[in-house]
């Protein structure tokens, strides 16, 4: 008869899930030797917080719910940041933890701490293994994390009970049963009295609805707007791209045109990628297959099939709605600088020798503001950066995931110099998978959206400023290519070679954080 953890490994692989990411520790050493046995590659990071985003992006991009482990303790509690962020960032994930044996737990108190309490609160689910049914319960929770709106799933496991024999049963989970859609007729009616509508696509827009939002844009053939984790979901080089909202580089002229629409036609938006409460004083009507009413924000919804949600609607359109004002966002006059280079012309020459189907990932930082403004992204699923939580740290283990999961694929990963700094140890798995990820470190010697949010409250810098290590040395000691790039030429040149070549590369770019005081406002 097999284990708990065995049966949680031979479960979690029927389900279609290839790898697990994680830092092993005595108490779960038995769960990671069952997903050997049952054919899962376990594949060691530096921290659990990057295990966590590496099964949160396999999760957005497969669907199939990423696979993290932890030990108990300090390895469950690291895991939390990268959990938490699957949380607000509505991505499926399975976090397994190990806990003290069942046995002991009541009189042992060395690393106790009452895990599923702690991850109650940012999970959909945070269960103990160990009833009648194991299989059930995985099955449940896998089903219950795809299950709009997708999030992160706590299991677990004490040592004990992981090698127990598991003799079936009958308790299950259960996901949300899906919503029936409410009549579309009245929102089809406002959307036809509306004299300028506005499209704002969140990220709850699935891939396969991009069809039928690329036919109600172009039957209005109004403005849309993105939000960042929907980059890629409609071309931005479609001729009514208006921007990406909110939070991002020119925010004050996004939520202007957001604010210039007499109606917001919302398609899987979601309040979490906000970081202002603009979208509660707007007149919207929204297309989900979950509500995001809470609190102010109380949209006109029609909850179902979102892809057939659309379709209905534009089919419903009596006439185009065009604007008869500039929508798009004009290209800021920048500062020069004879020392160090314009990261938002770091980014256009990225762009241009980047591939249009490549994904993209992005670290938080001021630089995260600027790309995911300014980078271009043309599919769904092209485009990955932390925006609900936003955690520092994100750019690295996302690119990871995004290469496993495309092997075929360019991948570049652009990230701050801070961020750079608490990943260096990602760069390990890099080299041994010989992963051809671009990493390009934004360096300015600072935190600099810290230090600009402190200047514009009268406070002199401090606390954010510091001297960062020679990270192509680092990159080169770790058996990674590595190169300093002090010109736009420079960028252009070492980055082409770095796509062609097919090979683990990273780019040291010197960026004058001047320039974010005129993209962040």
């Amino acid at each position: 008869m097999p284990t708990h953890a065995e049966v949680m490994a031979r479960t979690m692989a029927a389900h279609g899930s290839e790898y697990v990411f994680g830092l092993p520790g005595g108490e779960i050493l038995a769960f990671v030797d069952a997903c050997r046995r049952a054919g899962l590659r376990f594949l060691l990071t530096g921290h659990e917080a990057s295990a966590a985003w590496m099964a949160q992006v396999v999760g957005q991009l497969s669907g199939t719910p990423g696979i993290c482990a932890a030990t108990l303790g300090p390895g469950a509690t690291n895991l939390m940041t990268g959990v938490a962020n699957a949380w607000l960032d509505r991505a499926p994930l399975i976090a397994v933890t190990a806990q003290i044996p069942q046995s002991a737990i009541e009189t042992m108190t060395h690393q106790r701490l009452p895990l599923e309490r702690l991850f109650a609160p940012i999970t959909k689910a945070s269960l103990s293994i160990g009833g009648r049914d194991t299989e059930s319960v995985v099955r449940e929770s896998i089903a219950l994390a795809a299950a709009p709106r997708p999030g992160p799933v706590h299991l677990s496991l004490a040592s004990d009970v992981a090698v127990q024999e598991c003799a079936g049963g009958s308790e299950e989970l259960r996901a949300p049963a899906g919503e029936i859609a409410a009549s579309l007729q009245p929102l089809a009616d406002r959307v036809n009295a509306a004299q300028r509508p506005l499209v704002l696509i969140g990220l709850g827009a699935p891939p396969e609805a991009a069809t039928a939002i690329r036919l109600l844009i172009d039957s209005l053939q109004s403005p849309f707007l993105v939000t960042p984790k929907a980059k890629g979901v409609v071309p931005e080089d479609h001729p009514l791209f208006a921007g990406v909202a909110s939070g991002m580089a020119l925010d004050r002229e996004i939520v202007e045109t957001l604010r210039t629409a007499d109606l917001v036609v919302a398609i899987g938006f979601d309040p979490v990628e906000c970081d202002k409460a603009w979208f509660a004083a707007l007149d919207v009507v929204a297309l989900d297959s979950v509500s995001m009413a809470e609190g102010a924000y109380r949209p006109w919804e029609a909850l179902g099939d979102i892809p057939s949600l659309v379709a209905a609607l534009a089919a419903a359109i009596s006439q185009s709605k065009p604007w008869t004002r500039e929508f798009r966002l004009l290209r800021p006059e920048l500062p020069q600088s004879e020392t160090a280079l314009s990261p938002l012309r770091v980014i256009e020459e990225l762009r241009a020798v980047f591939p249009r189907d490549g994904v993209a990932t992005c670290d938080v930082g001021s630089h995260k503001l600027a790309v995911g403004q300014f980078w271009r992204s043309y599919e769904p699923g092209t485009f990955l950066m932390s925006n609900g939580l936003s955690g520092m740290g994100f750019g690295i283990p996302a690119a990871v995931a995004a290469q496993l999961v495309h092997p075929g694929k360019a991948v570049i990963a652009m990230v701050g110099d801070g961020g750079m700094l608490m990943m260096l140890h990602d760069l390990a798995l890099i080299r041994d998978l010989a992963l051809p990820i671009l990493i390009v470190v934004f360096r300015d010697c600072s935190l600099s959206l810290i230090r600009l949010s402190g200047e514009r409250r009268g406070y002199p810098p401090y606390g954010v400023d510091f001297t960062p290590p020679d990270f192509p040395a680092i990159a080169q000691a770790f058996g990674i290519a590595g190169r300093h790039a002090s010109t736009l030429a420079e960028v252009r040149s070492y980055s082409e070679q770095a796509l062609e070549r097919r090979i683990p590369f990273l780019l040291e770019v010197p960026v004058d954080h001047r320039e974010y005081r005129e993209l962040i406002r």
